[in-house]
Protein backbone atom coordinates (compact mmCIF):
# COMPACT_ATOMS: atom_id res chain seq x y z
CA UNK A 1 0.00 0.00 0.00
CA UNK A 2 1.29 3.34 -1.06
CA UNK A 3 -0.14 6.33 1.33
CA UNK A 4 -0.08 9.47 -0.72
CA UNK A 5 -2.59 12.82 -1.09
CA UNK A 6 -2.27 15.87 -2.89
CA UNK A 7 0.54 14.92 -4.96
CA UNK A 8 -0.58 13.84 -8.50
CA UNK A 9 -1.42 16.99 -9.50
CA UNK A 10 2.15 18.52 -8.36
CA UNK A 11 5.00 18.37 -11.16
CA UNK A 12 7.51 18.17 -9.36
CA UNK A 13 6.87 15.24 -7.58
CA UNK A 14 5.57 13.12 -10.38
CA UNK A 15 8.63 11.68 -11.23
CA UNK A 16 8.62 10.70 -7.06
CA UNK A 17 5.69 8.85 -7.90
CA UNK A 18 6.87 7.13 -11.24
CA UNK A 19 10.15 5.81 -9.00
CA UNK A 20 8.11 4.06 -5.89
CA UNK A 21 5.73 2.92 -8.69
CA UNK A 22 8.03 1.56 -11.45
CA UNK A 23 10.19 -0.23 -8.59
CA UNK A 24 6.81 -2.60 -7.49
CA UNK A 25 5.80 -2.72 -11.09
CA UNK A 26 9.61 -3.83 -12.08
CA UNK A 27 9.44 -6.84 -9.69
CA UNK A 28 5.98 -8.01 -11.18
CA UNK A 29 3.79 -6.25 -8.45
CA UNK A 30 1.33 -3.87 -8.48
CA UNK A 31 0.63 -1.50 -5.52
CA UNK A 32 -2.76 0.12 -4.30
CA UNK A 33 -2.44 3.97 -3.77
CA UNK A 34 -4.45 5.27 -0.87
CA UNK A 35 -5.35 8.14 -1.43
CA UNK A 36 -7.64 11.37 -0.79
CA UNK A 37 -11.08 11.38 -2.57
CA UNK A 38 -10.22 15.09 -3.81
CA UNK A 39 -7.37 13.82 -5.49
CA UNK A 40 -8.33 10.37 -6.70
CA UNK A 41 -8.73 11.10 -10.27
CA UNK A 42 -5.41 12.70 -10.63
CA UNK A 43 -3.58 9.74 -9.17
CA UNK A 44 -6.23 7.27 -11.43
CA UNK A 45 -5.19 9.53 -14.58
CA UNK A 46 -1.55 8.49 -14.00
CA UNK A 47 -2.64 5.14 -14.76
CA UNK A 48 -2.17 3.91 -10.77
CA UNK A 49 -4.48 1.55 -9.19
CA UNK A 50 -5.91 4.02 -6.56
CA UNK A 51 -8.69 3.85 -4.13
CA UNK A 52 -9.64 6.65 -1.54
CA UNK A 53 -8.46 5.91 1.97
CA UNK A 54 -8.85 9.51 3.40
CA UNK A 55 -6.77 11.24 5.65
CA UNK A 56 -3.37 9.67 6.65
CA UNK A 57 -4.33 7.70 9.73
CA UNK A 58 -7.78 6.60 8.25
CA UNK A 59 -6.15 5.92 5.08
CA UNK A 60 -3.24 3.43 6.95
CA UNK A 61 -5.96 1.88 8.83
CA UNK A 62 -8.01 1.03 5.79
CA UNK A 63 -4.85 -0.32 4.07
CA UNK A 64 -4.19 -2.54 7.26
CA UNK A 65 -7.82 -3.86 7.52
CA UNK A 66 -7.68 -4.77 3.58
CA UNK A 67 -4.45 -6.43 4.09
CA UNK A 68 -5.97 -8.79 6.74
CA UNK A 69 -8.82 -9.29 5.04
CA UNK A 70 -7.04 -10.88 2.85
CA UNK A 71 -5.06 -12.64 5.18
CA UNK A 72 -1.79 -10.97 3.89
CA UNK A 73 0.94 -9.11 5.81
CA UNK A 74 0.62 -5.09 5.36
CA UNK A 75 2.85 -3.38 3.73
CA UNK A 76 2.99 0.54 3.77
CA UNK A 77 5.36 2.78 1.88
CA UNK A 78 5.81 6.65 1.11
CA UNK A 79 5.10 7.93 -2.30
CA UNK A 80 8.89 9.45 -2.66
CA UNK A 81 11.26 7.13 -1.69
CA UNK A 82 13.80 6.66 -4.02
CA UNK A 83 16.21 3.92 -2.46
CA UNK A 84 16.16 1.09 -0.52
CA UNK A 85 19.38 -0.50 0.84
CA UNK A 86 21.20 -2.73 3.04
CA UNK A 87 24.25 -2.96 4.68
CA UNK A 88 25.67 -6.33 5.88
CA UNK A 89 28.56 -6.55 7.97
CA UNK A 90 30.01 -7.07 11.36
CA UNK A 91 29.08 -4.66 13.93
CA UNK A 92 32.29 -2.04 15.06
CA UNK A 93 34.76 -3.08 17.65
CA UNK A 94 35.14 -0.44 18.97
CA UNK A 95 33.17 2.75 20.15
CA UNK A 96 33.23 6.18 18.65
CA UNK A 97 32.34 7.35 15.37
CA UNK A 98 35.47 6.67 13.52
CA UNK A 99 34.85 2.80 14.35
CA UNK A 100 31.16 3.09 13.32
CA UNK A 101 32.13 4.69 9.76
CA UNK A 102 35.27 2.16 9.17
CA UNK A 103 32.93 -0.83 10.21
CA UNK A 104 30.19 0.59 7.94
CA UNK A 105 32.36 1.43 5.08
CA UNK A 106 33.77 -2.10 4.70
CA UNK A 107 30.02 -3.65 5.24
CA UNK A 108 28.53 -5.70 1.73
CA UNK A 109 26.22 -2.87 0.13
CA UNK A 110 22.64 -4.12 -1.60
CA UNK A 111 20.33 -2.14 -3.39
CA UNK A 112 16.96 -3.75 -2.97
CA UNK A 113 13.41 -3.64 -4.33
CA UNK A 114 10.96 -2.71 -1.96
CA UNK A 115 9.08 -5.92 -2.37
CA UNK A 116 12.35 -7.92 -1.65
CA UNK A 117 13.12 -5.87 1.38
CA UNK A 118 9.57 -6.28 2.69
CA UNK A 119 9.90 -9.97 2.21
CA UNK A 120 12.73 -9.87 4.48
CA UNK A 121 11.24 -8.05 7.35
CA UNK A 122 8.65 -10.39 7.24
CA UNK A 123 11.05 -13.04 7.15
CA UNK A 124 12.39 -11.79 10.50
CA UNK A 125 9.19 -11.55 12.13
CA UNK A 126 8.06 -14.63 10.76
CA UNK A 127 11.10 -16.70 12.30
CA UNK A 128 11.19 -14.54 15.93
CA UNK A 129 7.09 -15.63 16.23
CA UNK A 130 8.00 -19.28 15.89
CA UNK A 131 10.65 -18.55 18.71
CA UNK A 132 8.54 -17.13 20.75
CA UNK A 133 8.51 -18.68 23.89
CA UNK A 134 5.26 -16.25 25.96
CA UNK A 135 3.30 -15.83 23.10
CA UNK A 136 4.69 -12.49 22.43
CA UNK A 137 6.67 -11.56 19.18
CA UNK A 138 6.76 -8.32 16.89
CA UNK A 139 4.36 -7.86 14.52
CA UNK A 140 5.83 -4.49 13.01
CA UNK A 141 9.21 -4.40 11.62
CA UNK A 142 10.64 -0.96 10.28
CA UNK A 143 13.94 0.53 8.79
CA UNK A 144 16.91 2.62 10.76
CA UNK A 145 15.08 5.86 10.16
CA UNK A 146 18.36 8.22 8.76
CA UNK A 147 19.15 8.25 5.51
CA UNK A 148 22.78 6.38 6.54
CA UNK A 149 23.28 3.84 8.71
CA UNK A 150 26.83 4.61 10.04
CA UNK A 151 26.40 5.26 13.33
CA UNK A 152 23.84 2.08 13.46
CA UNK A 153 27.25 -0.07 13.09
CA UNK A 154 27.87 1.17 16.75
CA UNK A 155 25.32 -0.98 18.81
CA UNK A 156 23.76 -4.11 17.63
CA UNK A 157 21.79 -4.49 13.60
CA UNK A 158 18.80 -4.79 15.20
CA UNK A 159 16.26 -2.67 17.58
CA UNK A 160 13.27 -4.27 19.28
CA UNK A 161 11.81 -1.44 21.68
CA UNK A 162 12.84 1.29 19.10
CA UNK A 163 10.95 3.97 16.82
CA UNK A 164 10.00 2.60 13.08
CA UNK A 165 9.08 4.95 10.72
CA UNK A 166 6.13 5.48 8.69
CA UNK A 167 7.79 5.47 5.64
CA UNK A 168 8.29 1.90 5.14
CA UNK A 169 7.10 -0.73 7.50
CA UNK A 170 5.35 -4.33 7.51
CA UNK A 171 2.69 -5.23 9.81
CA UNK A 172 2.17 -9.16 9.86
CA UNK A 173 -0.74 -9.56 12.32
CA UNK A 174 -1.97 -7.49 14.79
CA UNK A 175 -5.35 -5.88 15.78
CA UNK A 176 -3.29 -2.32 16.77
CA UNK A 177 -4.72 0.61 14.26
CA UNK A 178 -3.24 4.13 14.09
CA UNK A 179 -5.06 6.55 16.18
CA UNK A 180 -7.03 8.88 13.69
CA UNK A 181 -7.38 11.52 16.33
CA UNK A 182 -3.27 12.21 15.49
CA UNK A 183 -2.39 13.83 11.98
CA UNK A 184 1.40 13.79 12.28
CA UNK A 185 3.67 11.71 14.36
CA UNK A 186 1.79 8.63 13.53
CA UNK A 187 4.18 6.48 13.54
CA UNK A 188 5.52 7.24 16.99
CA UNK A 189 2.26 6.69 18.80
CA UNK A 190 1.92 3.08 16.60
CA UNK A 191 5.32 1.81 17.69
CA UNK A 192 4.27 2.61 21.24
CA UNK A 193 0.85 0.69 20.54
CA UNK A 194 3.20 -2.30 19.12
CA UNK A 195 4.96 -2.42 21.78
CA UNK A 196 2.31 -2.45 24.40
CA UNK A 197 0.41 -5.08 22.98
CA UNK A 198 3.52 -7.41 21.56
CA UNK A 199 6.08 -6.97 23.58
CA UNK A 200 8.02 -5.27 21.02
CA UNK A 201 8.85 -4.42 17.06
CA UNK A 202 11.74 -5.48 15.01
CA UNK A 203 14.03 -2.34 13.46
CA UNK A 204 16.29 -3.41 10.90
CA UNK A 205 19.12 -1.29 11.79
CA UNK A 206 21.11 -2.06 8.61
CA UNK A 207 18.22 -1.47 6.24
CA UNK A 208 17.73 2.59 5.21
CA UNK A 209 15.44 4.05 2.60
CA UNK A 210 16.38 7.65 1.07
CA UNK A 211 13.06 9.92 1.35
CA UNK A 212 12.31 13.24 0.72
CA UNK A 213 9.05 13.69 2.37
CA UNK A 214 10.16 16.71 4.56
CA UNK A 215 10.29 18.78 1.95
CA UNK A 216 7.39 17.33 -0.61
CA UNK A 217 4.81 19.62 -1.30
CA UNK A 218 1.42 17.88 -0.16
CA UNK A 219 0.90 15.30 1.83
CA UNK A 220 1.29 15.11 5.52
CA UNK A 221 3.82 18.75 4.67
CA UNK A 222 0.57 20.30 4.16
CA UNK A 223 -0.45 19.66 7.69
CA UNK A 224 2.43 21.75 8.93
CA UNK A 225 2.01 25.20 9.50
CA UNK A 226 4.94 27.94 10.62
CA UNK A 227 3.86 28.04 13.99
CA UNK A 228 4.10 24.22 14.53
CA UNK A 229 0.56 24.47 15.93
CA UNK A 230 -0.49 20.94 14.29
CA UNK A 231 3.20 19.80 15.49
CA UNK A 232 2.31 20.68 18.81
CA UNK A 233 -0.96 19.59 19.25
CA UNK A 234 0.31 15.64 18.05
CA UNK A 235 3.16 16.12 20.77
CA UNK A 236 0.64 16.87 23.24
CA UNK A 237 -1.63 13.53 22.27
CA UNK A 238 2.29 11.59 22.48
CA UNK A 239 2.87 12.56 26.06
CA UNK A 240 -0.53 12.24 27.23
CA UNK A 241 -0.72 8.50 26.16
CA UNK A 242 2.97 7.80 26.34
CA UNK A 243 4.10 9.87 29.12
CA UNK A 244 7.35 8.13 29.94
CA UNK A 245 8.36 7.46 26.72
CA UNK A 246 8.54 11.15 25.18
CA UNK A 247 10.59 14.02 26.07
CA UNK A 248 11.40 17.25 23.94
CA UNK A 249 13.99 17.33 21.33
CA UNK A 250 16.43 20.18 22.97
CA UNK A 251 17.72 21.33 19.98
CA UNK A 252 14.65 20.87 17.27
CA UNK A 253 11.27 23.14 18.11
CA UNK A 254 8.23 20.81 17.34
CA UNK A 255 9.99 17.28 17.39
CA UNK A 256 10.72 14.46 20.21
CA UNK A 257 12.65 11.77 21.06
CA UNK A 258 11.62 9.26 22.14
CA UNK A 259 13.16 6.37 25.08
CA UNK A 260 10.37 3.23 25.79
CA UNK A 261 11.14 2.79 29.04
CA UNK A 262 14.35 -0.13 29.89
CA UNK A 263 15.27 0.24 25.85
CA UNK A 264 19.07 0.80 25.42
CA UNK A 265 19.94 4.10 23.87
CA UNK A 266 20.39 4.25 19.75
CA UNK A 267 22.55 6.74 18.05
CA UNK A 268 19.25 8.24 16.07
CA UNK A 269 17.72 9.02 19.44
CA UNK A 270 19.63 12.64 19.54
CA UNK A 271 18.93 13.29 15.19
CA UNK A 272 16.43 14.31 13.29
CA UNK A 273 14.27 11.00 12.02
CA UNK A 274 13.50 12.32 8.75
CA UNK A 275 15.34 9.21 6.57
CA UNK A 276 17.51 11.72 4.99
CA UNK A 277 20.00 12.61 7.85
CA UNK A 278 23.45 11.54 8.42
CA UNK A 279 26.49 11.17 6.62
CA UNK A 280 26.51 10.38 2.89
CA UNK A 281 26.60 7.05 1.36
CA UNK A 282 30.13 5.80 0.25
CA UNK A 283 31.34 3.34 -2.37
CA UNK A 284 32.22 0.25 -0.93
CA UNK A 285 33.93 -2.99 -2.58
CA UNK A 286 31.93 -5.38 -4.54
CA UNK A 287 31.63 -8.61 -2.57
CA UNK A 288 29.81 -12.27 -3.86
CA UNK A 289 26.27 -12.16 -2.61
CA UNK A 290 24.33 -15.21 -1.59
CA UNK A 291 20.64 -14.77 -0.82
CA UNK A 292 17.47 -16.72 0.65
CA UNK A 293 15.32 -18.09 -1.80
CA UNK A 294 12.62 -16.08 -2.26
CA UNK A 295 14.37 -12.54 -1.81
CA UNK A 296 17.55 -12.74 -4.27
CA UNK A 297 15.56 -12.01 -7.47
CA UNK A 298 14.65 -8.93 -5.49
CA UNK A 299 17.69 -7.78 -5.00
CA UNK A 300 19.07 -5.41 -7.57
CA UNK A 301 22.55 -5.11 -8.59
CA UNK A 302 24.95 -2.75 -6.68
CA UNK A 303 26.03 0.27 -8.08
CA UNK A 304 29.28 1.21 -9.69
CA UNK A 305 31.77 3.69 -8.75
CA UNK A 306 30.94 6.36 -6.31
CA UNK A 307 27.28 6.93 -4.81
Amino acid sequence: AIVSARRASQPQVLRDIAVVQSSFISVGVEPTWYVDEPSLGDYKKLGLKAVVGGKLTAARNMALKDAAARGKACVQVSDDISRWEYRHGPRATEKGDDASNTAHEAAERYILSPVGAARFMLAKLRALAADAKDGKSPQLAGVYPLGSCSRAFGHHEEGRNHFILGDFFVVDKSPVRFDQEMTLKEDYDITCAHIAQHGSVLRLNRMTIAAKHATNPGGAVAQRDKKGTEEERNISILMRKWPKSFRRNPTRKHEVIMRWPGAPKQEEETKECDGSSGPPVKAVKKRQHVASKGVAKHVLKRPRGKS
